[in-house]
């Protein structure tokens, strides 16, 4: 009889622990000055999961125990540490904006020489990889109506340049019956998420930085008590194919690049058939940290385009492509099944072949999708056939 009061004693702190293990704390981030949400913001508890604030500022968090201290960061903003003692309620989390200031400069340039620093120590690691898990999302719409997704967890490797090798783990894909078929969009957020130049396009960061931009410094502030600055990138007359305008921000300190925001010039579709695209903006923000190695590698990459559809040269409708690319550590995938990141590759279809794992999404959504993308999700849903 003792023995089984300890084996109904052990079988109840199991359960218990289990239960602890699938708290889920949900909230949003918002800007004290105005309301406005707070897009892309990272939250995490401590030696636990992290996650990012959606396009609404909200996000949702597993954690194993309450009380809990989250920490909530953002460039932009002065980030803090934030109890959350119950998962009964929406918690909500302000932040106070970062405020520019604008140092008087008699001699010189500094934006070309704080560029030419964070390239000459980015130039170091070229050709370092970093390795860890990522997750990508991306929905497409054909005139405000949802006709694409494609979210993947992946295996990674990334560059400083861009991320070069992947092996899909989970995924689930959504077409809707009608509108054009994305096959390879993918690359384009894997090839772009890097802060240094390569052969597809043509980033600030060159070994001569301004040999193709020129750059102006828009201010600077202090985080955690080192100076970042934000720098202005214009490319050059001369500079006609694939390019970057917009802002870079570098910690003067280390050298790091930590963010860039602007918008991607000179961006071209391929298309089959009578249809053809033309692009309209592309607008790209990626952010940078440092890994448990001090290596500073890619955070999060955003690459949103509106193309403009045309059928025998007369337009049609326009359509969007949001895409977020999501990467954190992680030493124990198996590089050996990364792929190498190409634009022959049809991802549709090798993210089509894999098997659906319902129970696995519940529990790993990624980033917490808004209303507008749940709302996608569920039209898309009724048309299509998942492989289960």
């Amino acid at each position: 009889m003792y023995k089984s009061g300890i084996v109904l004693f052990f079988l109840l702190f199991l359960s218990s622990v289990c239960v602890f293990a699938q708290l889920k704390i949900s909230g949003i981030v918002v800007e004290k000055n105005t309301g406005n949400p707070v897009v892309f913001a990272t939250i995490q508890a401590k030696d636990q999961k992290s996650t990012l604030t959606n396009g609404n500022g909200e996000f949702e968090l597993t954690v194993s125990s309450l009380p809990v201290n989250l920490l909530v960061t953002h460039l932009s903003y002065t980030g803090g540490s934030f109890e959350v003692k119950t998962t009964d309620e929406k918690i909500k989390i302000v932040l106070d904006p970062q405020v520019l200031t604008l140092k008087e400069v008699t001699v010189g340039n500094p934006a070309v020489a704080i560029m030419q620093d964070a390239t000459d120590k980015a130039l170091k690691t070229y050709n370092k990889s970093n390795f860890g898990r990522a997750f990508l999302r991306q929905i497409a719409y054909e005139a405000n109506e949802p006709v694409y997704l494609n979210e993947i967890w992946l295996d990674a490797e990334w560059k400083p340049y861009g991320l070069i090798g992947w092996h899909p783990t989970e995924a689930r894909h959504l077409q809707g019956k009608n509108g054009i078929s994305y096959s390879n969009t993918s690359f384009f957020s894997f090839i772009f998420s890097g802060y240094l130049a390569n052969s597809f396009h043509k980033k600030p960061l060159l070994r001569k930085v301004d040999s193709l931009y020129s750059f102006k410094l828009a201010g600077t502030y202090l985080l955690d008590g080192e100076e970042i600055a934000k720098i202005i990138c214009t490319p050059r007359r001369a500079l006609k194919e694939k390019r970057f305008e917009g802002a870079y921000y570098v910690n003067t300190v280390t050298n790091n690049v930590l963010k860039i925001e602007g918008v991607i010039k000179g961006m071209f579709f391929k298309s089959v058939g009578t249809v053809s695209i033309k692009n309209k903006e592309t607008v790209f923000i990626a952010q940078y940290r440092l890994n448990k190695r001090g290596d500073n590698v890619l955070d999060y990459a955003v690459l949103n385009t509106t193309n403009r559809l045309k059928m025998l040269g007369l337009g049609i409708q326009d359509t969007d492509l949001y895409s977020t690319l999501y990467m954190v550590d992680d030493d124990h995938i198996n590089r050996n099944d990364l792929e190498e990141v190409s634009i022959t590759i049809n991802d549709s279809n090798l993210v089509k072949a894999m098997t659906y794992n319902e129970d696995f999404w519940k529990k790993n959504p990624g980033i917490k999708r808004t209303e507008k993308e749940q709302k996608a999700i569920e039209i898309l849903e009724k048309n299509t056939t998942l492989r289960k």
